[in-house]
C-alpha cells in the first residue's frame, strides 16, 4: 500500500486511542490496534506501552502477527497482553482492528450469566444473542493475574470469536467479556471498532438503568431486545454513519484541547 495508506492508520489510531479514553472507555489502560495497511496479514499497528490518552503518531509500533514480537527489535516496550490482538488477527482474517478495554460499565456484565444483548439501534452490532465470557481461571487455573500473557493465553481468547453453528454466522462475534477484566472488541476497519466500543459502554449504561426500573438483573431477560432482523438490518444502517460520529468525536477531542 502507499505510503500515505499508513500515515493516515498511525493518525487515526492515536486519535482513535484519545476518543476511547475521552469516552471513559479506557484509562491509563487499555489498547486499541489496526492491521498495518503495508502488509495486513503479517504486521499490525499498536502503540508503545502509554496511556491511551497520551498516544500520538510516533507512539505507534509495527507489531508481527505471527508472535506479537516488534518488526524492528530495537522497538520501545509495548503492551503486556500484545498477544490479544495478534491472536486475533492470526485467526480472523475479517478483524482489522481490536479494542480491549476496561470499562466500568461493561466488566459487571462478564461476572454474572446477565443478558448483554443490544437495547437500542446503535449497538445492533452486538447481534441478538449475549457474547461469551472468558474466564482465564477455566483454561489455566485459579492462579493467574488475570492477564494475557502469551501466545497460548490469546489464543485461547480469539478462539471465542469464532461463532457456533447456532448463530448462523460466517463472520466473527464482534465482543467478548472477559471475567474480572474487561472486554475485548473487534471489527473490520478502526473507525467501525472506536463506533463499536462506544456504543457497547452506552449499551451497558442503558442495560444498568433498566434493571434498577425493572427491579434487579433477574428481570431484565424480560426486556424486548432487537431481534436478529433488527440487528441485522440496524447494523448495515449505521455502518454508512461511521464517519458521522467519528467527525463529532475528533471535534470533541480538539475543543478539549484548547
Amino acid at each position: 500500500m502507499a505510503l500515505d495508506d499508513y500515515t493516515e492508520a498511525l493518525e487515526a489510531l492515536s486519535l482513535g486511542s484519545r476518543i476511547l479514553a475521552h469516552h471513559g472507555i479506557v484509562d491509563g489502560f487499555g489498547h486499541v490496534s489496526c492491521r498495518d495497511p503495508r502488509a495486513p496479514t503479517q504486521y499490525f499497528l499498536l502503540s508503545r506501552n502509554l496511556a491511551p490518552a497520551l498516544v500520538k503518531p510516533e507512539d505507534i509500533v509495527t507489531w508481527r502477527i505471527a508472535d506479537a514480537e516488534p518488526a524492528d527489535p530495537n522497538s520501545p516496550r509495548g503492551f503486556l497482553e500484545r498477544c490479544i490482538h495478534s491472536e486475533i488477527y492470526r485467526q480472523h482474517e475479517d478483524v482489522g482492528a481490536i479494542v480491549h478495554f476496561h470499562s466500568p460499565d461493561v466488566i459487571p456484565f462478564g461476572l454474572m450469566p446477565i443478558p448483554f444483548k443490544p437495547v437500542y439501534h446503535m449497538a445492533s452490532f452486538l447481534g441478538s444473542d449475549s457474547p461469551p465470557i472468558f474466564d482465564i481461571a477455566d483454561s489455566f487455573g485459579p492462579s493467574t493475574d488475570m492477564l494475557i500473557r502469551n501466545t497460548t493465553h490469546g489464543a485461547a481468547l480469539a478462539s471465542l470469536f469464532t461463532p457456533t453453528p447456532a448463530l448462523e454466522s460466517t463472520s466473527s462475534r464482534p465482543l467478548v467479556l472477559m471475567r474480572g477484566h474487561g472486554a475485548t472488541l473487534t471489527a473490520p476497519s478502526l473507525k467501525l471498532a472506536v463506533f463499536r466500543a462506544v456504543y457497547t459502554q452506552d449499551n451497558a449504561r442503558i442495560l444498568a438503568s433498566l434493571s434498577i426500573l425493572a427491579g434487579g438483573a433477574s428481570n431484565v431477560e424480560r426486556a424486548r431486545f432487537l431481534n436478529k432482523d433488527e440487528c441485522d438490518q440496524s447494523m448495515a444502517t449505521n455502518s454508512g454513519q461511521v464517519e458521522r460520529a467519528w467527525n463529532v468525536w475528533v471535534k470533541e477531542l480538539e475543543d478539549a484541547a484548547k
